[in-house]
């Protein structure tokens, strides 16, 4: 009887760790297809990332914009996609839904829908709002006065809204359902995680280039930007490596970009001029963010399983079976030191590879990112800021702090999603 008790509390623990009460998730196992729903919100949040590059890369080699770029239109239909689809989802759930659905969706006003709904919806609104105001501000003040403008700042915050609700919808499902579904909708989250870390990138992007990756200030900005979402994705996720996924996906974007848009040609049409491309401007090769997810997916797998080992041993032996708050302290001042490390050796080494001849070519487009606004240059090939921001073994420091308080941040979160019903 004992063994038998033992068995249970074991089974009941790996499906808590896993995302969420046997009660549910043994409620969610008549469905075995994914959701369209999920599958149309994460292909128009997709288009986000894929439209800023784009858009960048019209703005480094074209100049000219206007809101009707073929650019502008990806970005917005990655946020009027998910935000239909969830507005549909939210009418079907309070008008059509039967109890179990109103049960797992969240009340606004009467209305019912999932978290994540809601939030895409609102990120929708606000993405939608910005597009009026930045034509204004463009009339008012010229093209592009600065990249974060009142207007673009809106948008910006819209588009988060709209990736962070389809990342939450997502998740409830997969934390609602059971196999087979549930490894499929997991990798619809990961992916999602991929596409947020793409986006994160996206407004540093200016401080990564492999010139920056000799001064203290890129491994700052990279410890606290990054470490959040893999640990996140590695936590919350219910598929095996969640975060070197999601790592790949984020690298899978900045790939397919730098490998798709020299293909077409394109002409400076807004001086000054000083660097006359032909074609349009990839945006610089990824990080190797995958070689620290790794690193960082092993150490929370590992700590999941000495978690599910004591609780099988305390339930044993009858004792409490609760997790220690200390756990997740210790793990996230491993996951750091991983990050750091792993990090820091291969960014240093690597950017020195991407200034040097070999990497100019179409595989990593070394020299290839530079805008038609720059005037060619010793200074493309040379690391800048080394001499005004060197990396110091106190500068590290304070680089490991920022790493561990994401880290930790990270762990939190992904403690929390796994609770997510709703």
């Amino acid at each position: 009887m004992r063994s038998k008790c033992v068995v249970k509390d074991i089974a009941t623990s790996s499906l808590e760790l896993a995302g969420g009460p046997p009660s549910l998730l043994s409620r969610a196992a008549r469905s075995h297809a994914i959701p369209w729903s999920c599958l149309v919100a994460v292909f128009g949040a997709t288009c986000i990332p894929l439209g800023v590059l784009w858009d960048i890369s019209w703005h480094e080699s074209i100049g000219r914009d206007t809101f009707w770029t073929p650019a502008h239109m990806v970005i917005y239909l990655g946020g009027v996609v998910p935000g239909l689809t969830c507005g549909w989802l939210a009418l079907r759930t309070t008008f059509f839904g039967t109890a179990e659905e109103r049960a797992a969706a969240v009340s606004l006003w009467g209305a019912r829908a999932p978290l994540g709904a809601w939030i895409s919806i609102w990120g929708c609104f606000a993405m939608l709002t910005s597009a009026p105001f930045d034509d204004w501000w463009h009339n008012a003040y010229g093209l592009d006065v600065q990249i974060l403008s009142p207007p673009h700042s809106l948008l910006a915050i819209g588009m988060f809204g709209v990736a962070l609700g389809v990342l939450l919808l997502v998740l409830s499902w997969q934390n609602r359902a059971a196999e087979p579904q549930r490894t499929a909708v997991a990798r619809l989250f990961v992916f999602m995680v991929g596409i947020m870390t793409a986006m994160n990138s996206v407004f540093v992007m200016e401080y990564s280039f492999p010139n920056e990756q000799h001064a203290l200030r890129f491994y700052l900005i990279a410890c606290w930007h990054y470490p959040a979402l893999l640990v996140m994705a590695s936590r919350a996720s219910a598929v095996r490596w969640g975060a070197t996924w999601a790592a790949a996906v984020y690298a899978g974007v900045y790939l397919l970009m730098i490998w798709v848009l020299p293909r077409f040609a394109a002409q400076p049409m807004l001086a000054p001029i000083y660097n006359p491309v032909t074609v349009m401007v990839p945006p610089p090769f990824p990080m190797l963010l995958v070689l620290p997810a790794l690193a960082l997916d092993w150490l929370v797998a590992r700590e999941k399983r000495g978690r599910l080992t004591d609780r099988a041993g305390a339930a044993a032996d009858g004792a409490n079976s609760g997790t220690p708050w200390w756990r997740d302290w210790v793990l996230a001042l491993a996951l750091a030191a991983a990050f750091l490390v792993l990090f820091f050796v291969a960014q240093w080494n690597f950017s020195s590879f991407m200034l040097s001849p070999a990497a100019n070519n179409w595989i990593f487009a070394g020299h290839r990112h530079w805008p038609y606004t720059s005037n060619p240059g010793p200074w493309m090939d040379m690391f800048w800021r080394v001499d005004r921001d060197p990396v110091t073994a106190r500068g590290l420091a304070f680089a490991f702090a920022l790493a561990f308080a994401t880290c930790r941040g990270g762990l939190w979160f992904g403690n929390w999603m796994l609770k997510v019903q709703r």
